[in-house]
């Protein structure tokens, strides 16, 4: 287990991440950055990804509460091969837009790509990024619709739940860190509070 010289804030207000997180059984807070995920031109989608994380990390950082805490933020895509970096998938959002996403990766093989970013109130910005590589075995439309019926997979990228009944639809992964599939990396995480530990990061000092 590791000490904190300062409150830990997840800049995320997802359910999930959260929920991963407390895995850790360190004391945190949640923070919603004021930040919104637009594209931004001449970035790969890998690029996009994390860009996408340190913004949210600045976001909350520069707040109040932010200014005093080690800020930690992610950012996931689904990114298939392709020109220029590939194809990016995000969240689906709508019950249509996720099944025409399985179908899309139905019989293929994609990386799943996670950025997590850990800002210190003295400057310091200290990174990961993880990839997975997923494979989605073959799907009819008619399986397609049923599991997103079933899972409700719209605020996941790429469409699926490990976590849930994407076993169902999924034929194998690949990678380092396996709790990244569920949207934070958390051998990543700890990898990063060690770091910061041990580089001697300490809280900026309050302000008269």
């Amino acid at each position: 287990m590791l000490h904190l010289p300062a409150p830990l804030l997840l800049a995320s207000t997802s359910k999930y991440r959260r929920a991963q997180l407390q895995r850790l059984g360190l004391a945190f807070e949640c923070a919603a950055p004021d930040y919104a995920e637009d594209a931004v031109a001449g970035l790969s989608p890998v690029d996009l990804i994390q860009h996408h994380a340190r913004q949210k990390a600045f976001a909350v950082a520069a707040t109040g509460q932010g200014r005093q805490a080690w800020v930690l933020a992610a950012d996931q895509g689904v990114v298939l091969p392709g020109e220029r970096g590939g194809i990016l998938l995000g969240k689906p959002g709508t019950f249509e837009r996720a099944v025409e996403q399985l179908m899309t990766l139905s019989g293929r093989t994609h990386d799943l790509v996670t950025a997590v970013v850990l800002h210190t109130p003295d400057g310091s910005l200290f990174e990961r990024l993880v990839v997975v590589e997923m494979a989605v075995r073959p799907l009819t439309l008619a399986e397609a619709q049923a599991y997103v019926a079933a899972d409700d997979p719209l605020d996941c990228a790429g469409s699926y739940r490990i976590e849930s009944r994407g076993p169902w639809i999924l034929e194998s992964c690949r990678g380092a860190d396996p709790t990244a599939i569920e949207g934070l990396p958390l051998l990543a995480v700890t990898s990063l509070l060690r770091q910061a530990v041990a580089a001697g990061v300490e809280a900026a000092p309050t302000e008269a």
